[in-house]
């Protein structure tokens, strides 16, 4: 595509549009016409570091304002705050998940056994190595540099110019490396931020320097790089050894506190500054990803470092590589980190024993024995008991109705019966290898729905209700119908049963991938949905990326509606990645999917795709979508495999919505991704060469609009929130959808004036590109209206 041949649209001509009616001549065009250009405004640098005012200002000399500390603590973490991190590290954590199932495939091992950790830190080795080398040699590029008078663009180019080409052969470590450098460039820029205020007050400087670490101060700033930088940048790289070996700890044992506060005094600190709690719970914890809360106390470890000691001696360099030498150990021998292996051979004996149960009496004494360690998954559940005297009881309201309503399908007999019919309808149609005579099948049938029961139980009821007997009693009867239903072949239910999953016969979840037994890491549906699906089912089916499932087709090389497909079914246990799913066994041979092919599977998304609503289940635990989130236990995913379509995928920005705020600078940015087929697509539309010979501004406003518009507010309000700059919920709406607002307005005047360069941007040989809408100068004041945006395209993915 030529971008001289892109002629600007005058603004009249964003009135036209394209009939939606087939063989409908198109409206007229009016001739084109040069619009003006709007001037770009160059980023605000940073304040001189030399001020030419007075150097001693109105603040105290003898110690520094603690609010101005803490607002600047906080001001840095909602900085460092970046989607496209967590998404590396959800990369990274996938593949690591990936491999370790891998070898349980392959050799039998748990995540536990020594063998599978030395595997791991065997294979991300080349990615600690390599962030020490790109530490030490951004140190040794800034050691004698002034860096002093530099301003913001000129230091972001230096460090950029510092910045080592990715070299690790693979994209998920490349990538990741290469975010990972992006939060050390923020937090060097913070750090001489702070050296700034040295130079513009001395007394109050030296104090803000001598809570750095530093010891000794050379006349002049032109080694600030030796003697700031290098030091604190030798802790950075201790801190981000400390994140990828928190990456193995968490693949090892994913069931385990994140950071232990014992070993993060730093953070401690900086939390009781910023008014914060000191160590999130772990049921906080369940209601983000793993990526996500890895990537926040990663965040909170920087911002400690420049920001906690004054709590505290500071510590150098060798105690501070100590503490995280520490905290790894302490993470290898925590007796948390077996609880999912734990479970496994829980689960396992639960299976064996309910299969050859031949006593009359229900079976009490078994579901007994393994309610405990469903209760280890719930730690505070798991301590309130212990205080309150009540573990026992509890056990015993839950395992006694339970027992008595599963009795009837325990024992030799009723295991032959469930391994037929789970063989029949389930194995056969996976193409997995079983026999009748297989004894795992019905036990494991029995142990899910047992295991179901009891975690929808400590979930549904109150701390109150679990001392009810009566209450335990209905939900147990309640929970465990409903998990028979999904775990138990159809043949062995009453037929009038309404909490069938499915008004078609056959389909139930078995545990898998079966070469890894009994170290079980995900259910799969036993039936696989042949579906053709329709233009119109893909618009209204929502995509992790925060697209829809029609982009990903369209992403995909889809050219023709209907789309015949194949949609397999998974759902989460204990513990389980979206790496997991990668490790179906029962796929066919050499394909190997991805993570974010895995969708989550919500009651509208299986109406719409399989007519099954009572497949999916509800989103409702997942606070944000589609930002990653860790997998909950029961929450369900499908992913869609279409034929004749390239095996080469095409890349696909992993979100199409990005924004970052900096509260020090009031400056919001927003990135719209579009990737390479659907940017020429916008591309075409807007020139003379479209299908409908004009120029269609109002349906290329519309496709970016799709991107945002329903999100954006909402986005904008929780950020702004959380940073503290806006403290009125209600305030905050309002300025998210002002912004919403104004970015229609921005990108409106962006395709009508300056157009030309969203066709260059394309033209790039890069794949994709990215809108960015920046606004300067925001403010927590819902009834300023705020300032026009600026609007740029850039090739390629950018972060906002």
């Amino acid at each position: 595509m030529s971008v001289d041949s892109y002629a600007a649209p005058r603004e009249a001509e964003a009135a036209s549009y394209t009939s939606p009616f087939a063989g409908l001549s198109q409206l007229s065009e009016g001739e084109p016409g040069e619009a003006p250009q709007v001037e770009e405004r160059p980023d605000a640098p940073f304040e001189a570091l030399y001020a030419s005012q007075s150097p001693f200002g109105t603040e105290s000399d003898s110690e520094a304002d603690p609010d101005r500390e803490t607002t600047a603590a906080r001001d840095f973490l909602e900085a460092l705050h970046d989607e496209d991190f967590e998404d590396a590290l959800e990369q990274l954590l996938n593949e690591g998940a990936a491999r370790v199932l891998a070898d349980a495939q392959e050799w039998q091992l748990g995540a536990g056994d020594p063998g599978t950790r030395e595997a791991l830190e065997e294979w991300i080795a080349p990615l600690m190595t390599e962030w020490e080398h790109s530490v030490d040699g951004i140190a040794a590029g800034l050691e004698n540099i002034d860096l002093a008078p530099l301003g913001e663009q000129e230091l972001d180019e230096l460090l950029d110019s510092l910045e080592p080409a990715p070299s690790l052969g693979t994209e998920v470590f490349d990538n990741f490396l290469g975010k990972l450098i992006r939060k050390a460039k923020s937090f060097i820029k913070e750090k001489i931020r702070q050296v700034g205020s040295f130079v513009k007050n001395p007394v109050k400087g030296i104090i803000d320097v001598a809570k750095s670490g530093l010891q000794t101060l050379k006349s002049g700033f032109q080694t600030i790089g030796k003697h700031l930088i290098g030091p604190i940048l030798n802790k950075l790289k201790g801190v981000g050894l400390a994140l990828l070996k928190g990456v193995v700890s968490k693949l090892a044992g994913p069931l385990t506190r994140l950071l232990p506060a014992s070993v993060r005094p730093a953070v401690g600190i900086l939390m009781s500054k910023l008014g914060l709690e000191a160590g999130e719970s772990d049921e906080a914890q369940a209601d983000e990803s793993t990526a996500s809360a890895l990537a926040e106390a990663f965040d909170t470890e920087l911002a400690a470092l420049l920001y906690a000691p004054e709590g505290g001696e500071q510590l150098d360099e060798d105690q501070f590589s100590g503490e995280y030498d520490e905290f790894d150990e302490a993470a290898g021998h925590e007796s948390e980190l077996d609880v999912a292996e734990s479970l496994d051979d829980a689960r396992a004996r639960l299976s064996t024993a309910l299969t050859e149960h031949s006593r009359p009496e229900p079976p009490t004494a078994e579901i007994e024995q393994f309610i405990p360690v469903v209760l280890a998954i719930r730690p505070l559940l798991k301590l309130g008991l212990k205080l309150t005297g009540a573990r026992g009881k509890l056990i015993n309201l839950i395992a006694t109705p339970l027992a008595n309503l599963i009795k009837g399908m325990v024992g030799p007999d009723a295991a032959r019966l469930i391994a037929r019919a789970g063989v029949d309808v389930g194995f056969t149609a996976l193409g997995l290898e079983a026999t009748p005579d297989d004894r795992t099948v019905p036990g494991e049938a029995l142990a899910s729905a047992v295991e179901s029961t009891v975690m929808e139980v400590l979930d549904e009821l109150s701390d109150e209700a679990l001392e009810d007997p009566l209450q335990v009693s209905a939900a147990v009867q309640r929970a465990f119908a409903r998990a028979a239903a999904a775990y138990l072949p159809d043949t062995v239910l009453r037929e009038d049963l309404p909490e069938r999953e499915s008004a078609v016969p056959g389909g139930f979840w078995i545990l898998m991938p079966r070469r890894a037994r009994p170290r079980y890491r995900f259910r799969k549906y036993t039936q696989v949905f042949a579906v053709p699906i329709t233009r119109q089912q893909a618009r209204a089916v929502r995509w992790s990326d925060g697209g829809t499932l029609e982009t990903y087709l369209l992403d995909r090389g889809v050219q023709r509606w209907p789309v015949q497909s194949e949609i397999d079914l998974y759902e989460a246990l204990p513990g389980t990645l979206p790496g997991h799913f990668t490790r179906d066994d029962a796929l066919p041979a050499g394909e190997r999917p991805v993570d974010n092919e895995f969708q989550p599977l919500t009651p509208q998304a299986a109406g719409v795709l399989l007519r099954e609503p009572a497949l999916g289940r509800s989103a409702t635990a997942l606070r944000r979508f589609p930002a990653a989130q860790r997998p909950v236990p029961g929450q369900r995913y499908f992913r869609i495999r279409v034929g004749q379509l390239p095996d080469r995928r095409s890349r696909r920005p992993r979100r199409l919505l990005v924004t970052s705020w900096d509260p020090t600078a009031r400056r919001l940015r927003i990135g719209l991704r579009l990737s390479e087929r659907r940017a020429r697509a916008l591309v075409s539309s807007m020139q003379r060469t479209a299908p409908a010979g004009q120029r269609d501004l109002p349906a290329v406003l519309t496709e970016l609009q799709a991107i945002y518009l329903d999100r954006l507010a909402d986005k904008v309000s929780r950020r702004l929130l959380r940073s503290s700059a806006v403290t009125d919920p209600a305030a905050a709406r309002r300025i998210g959808a002002a912004v919403a607002s104004a970015t229609s307005s921005g990108i409106s005047r962006y395709l009508i004036q300056r157009g030309a360069s969203l066709a260059a941007a394309v033209a790039d040989p890069a794949a994709g590109v990215t809108i960015t809408v920046t606004f300067l100068g925001l403010t927590g004041d819902p009834t300023r209206v705020p300032p026009p945006p600026q609007v740029s395209a850039q090739p390629g993915w950018h972060h906002a």
